[in-house]
Protein backbone atom coordinates (compact mmCIF):
# COMPACT_ATOMS: atom_id res chain seq x y z
CA UNK A 1 0.00 0.00 0.00
CA UNK A 2 1.18 3.49 -0.90
CA UNK A 3 -0.27 6.62 0.67
CA UNK A 4 2.35 9.21 -0.68
CA UNK A 5 5.81 8.80 0.64
CA UNK A 6 5.15 6.11 2.95
CA UNK A 7 4.65 2.30 1.83
CA UNK A 8 4.52 -1.05 3.47
CA UNK A 9 5.39 -4.34 1.58
CA UNK A 10 4.24 -7.22 3.23
CA UNK A 11 5.28 -10.78 1.89
CA UNK A 12 7.10 -11.72 -1.56
CA UNK A 13 5.73 -10.15 -5.05
CA UNK A 14 4.18 -12.80 -7.69
CA UNK A 15 7.51 -14.22 -8.43
CA UNK A 16 8.95 -14.76 -4.92
CA UNK A 17 11.16 -11.81 -4.85
CA UNK A 18 11.47 -9.19 -2.24
CA UNK A 19 9.69 -6.09 -3.56
CA UNK A 20 10.95 -3.37 -5.78
CA UNK A 21 10.45 0.32 -4.49
CA UNK A 22 12.16 3.03 -6.51
CA UNK A 23 13.96 6.12 -4.43
CA UNK A 24 13.03 9.32 -6.29
CA UNK A 25 15.82 11.60 -7.53
CA UNK A 26 15.59 14.77 -5.53
CA UNK A 27 15.06 17.05 -8.57
CA UNK A 28 12.51 19.63 -8.36
CA UNK A 29 10.38 19.74 -11.43
CA UNK A 30 11.81 16.07 -12.82
CA UNK A 31 10.66 12.42 -11.53
CA UNK A 32 13.31 9.85 -11.62
CA UNK A 33 14.30 6.84 -9.84
CA UNK A 34 17.59 7.44 -7.95
CA UNK A 35 17.93 3.88 -6.81
CA UNK A 36 15.70 0.88 -6.38
CA UNK A 37 15.69 -1.19 -2.89
CA UNK A 38 14.21 -4.20 -1.53
CA UNK A 39 11.42 -4.28 0.78
CA UNK A 40 10.24 -6.98 2.83
CA UNK A 41 7.46 -7.38 6.00
CA UNK A 42 8.74 -3.59 6.97
CA UNK A 43 8.23 0.09 6.11
CA UNK A 44 9.62 3.10 4.11
CA UNK A 45 9.08 6.53 4.14
CA UNK A 46 10.69 9.58 2.22
CA UNK A 47 10.76 13.07 2.86
CA UNK A 48 11.86 15.80 1.27
CA UNK A 49 12.56 19.63 0.28
CA UNK A 50 12.78 19.70 -3.13
CA UNK A 51 8.84 19.25 -4.34
CA UNK A 52 7.70 21.95 -1.75
CA UNK A 53 9.85 25.37 -1.74
CA UNK A 54 9.75 29.09 -2.89
CA UNK A 55 12.33 31.35 -3.84
CA UNK A 56 13.24 34.84 -3.20
CA UNK A 57 16.02 36.87 -4.16
CA UNK A 58 17.74 32.79 -5.23
CA UNK A 59 17.47 32.28 -2.10
CA UNK A 60 15.72 28.73 -1.72
CA UNK A 61 13.18 28.77 1.37
CA UNK A 62 12.27 24.75 1.68
CA UNK A 63 8.64 23.83 3.24
CA UNK A 64 10.19 21.99 6.60
CA UNK A 65 10.22 23.94 9.34
CA UNK A 66 12.08 24.13 12.46
CA UNK A 67 10.34 23.12 15.13
CA UNK A 68 12.76 25.65 17.73
CA UNK A 69 12.96 28.58 15.03
CA UNK A 70 9.91 28.13 13.39
CA UNK A 71 11.82 28.98 10.28
CA UNK A 72 12.36 27.18 7.15
CA UNK A 73 15.08 24.46 7.40
CA UNK A 74 18.43 25.84 5.84
CA UNK A 75 20.51 22.91 5.08
CA UNK A 76 21.86 21.04 1.77
CA UNK A 77 19.70 17.67 2.86
CA UNK A 78 17.27 17.28 -0.09
CA UNK A 79 15.79 13.72 0.65
CA UNK A 80 15.54 11.21 3.43
CA UNK A 81 14.36 7.71 3.26
CA UNK A 82 13.49 5.82 6.46
CA UNK A 83 12.83 1.52 6.51
CA UNK A 84 10.65 0.73 9.91
CA UNK A 85 8.82 -1.85 10.54
CA UNK A 86 5.77 0.80 11.04
CA UNK A 87 5.07 3.42 7.88
CA UNK A 88 3.88 5.47 10.80
CA UNK A 89 7.27 5.58 12.27
CA UNK A 90 9.10 5.72 9.71
CA UNK A 91 7.53 8.87 8.11
CA UNK A 92 8.19 10.32 11.60
CA UNK A 93 11.57 9.85 11.73
CA UNK A 94 12.01 10.94 7.91
CA UNK A 95 10.43 14.21 8.59
CA UNK A 96 12.93 14.41 12.26
CA UNK A 97 15.70 13.69 9.56
CA UNK A 98 14.93 16.74 7.06
CA UNK A 99 14.29 18.95 10.08
CA UNK A 100 18.50 17.92 11.89
CA UNK A 101 19.98 17.80 8.60
CA UNK A 102 22.35 15.30 7.49
CA UNK A 103 25.15 14.89 10.13
CA UNK A 104 22.84 14.93 13.08
CA UNK A 105 20.07 12.13 10.99
CA UNK A 106 23.02 10.24 10.52
CA UNK A 107 24.11 10.47 13.79
CA UNK A 108 20.69 9.77 15.32
CA UNK A 109 19.72 6.90 13.58
CA UNK A 110 23.75 5.19 13.68
CA UNK A 111 23.03 5.20 17.25
CA UNK A 112 19.63 3.95 17.10
CA UNK A 113 20.31 1.21 14.36
CA UNK A 114 18.13 3.04 11.95
CA UNK A 115 18.05 2.22 8.33
CA UNK A 116 18.16 5.35 6.65
CA UNK A 117 19.27 6.72 3.07
CA UNK A 118 20.43 10.65 2.98
CA UNK A 119 20.57 12.89 -0.38
CA UNK A 120 22.23 16.00 -0.01
CA UNK A 121 23.28 18.47 -2.62
CA UNK A 122 26.94 19.31 -2.81
CA UNK A 123 28.72 21.70 -4.91
CA UNK A 124 29.41 18.85 -7.34
CA UNK A 125 25.90 17.31 -7.85
CA UNK A 126 24.25 14.90 -5.33
CA UNK A 127 25.09 12.53 -2.72
CA UNK A 128 23.81 9.79 -1.01
CA UNK A 129 24.53 9.14 2.68
CA UNK A 130 23.84 6.42 4.24
CA UNK A 131 23.54 4.97 8.12
CA UNK A 132 24.17 1.19 7.08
Amino acid sequence: MEIGGEIRAQGKNAQANSWQIAIEKPEAGKREVWRVVDLDNQGLASSGNYRNFFEINQQRFAHTIHPKTGWPVQHALLSATVFHANSMTADALATLFMVLGREEALSFARQRNIHTILIEQTPHGLKEWSSF
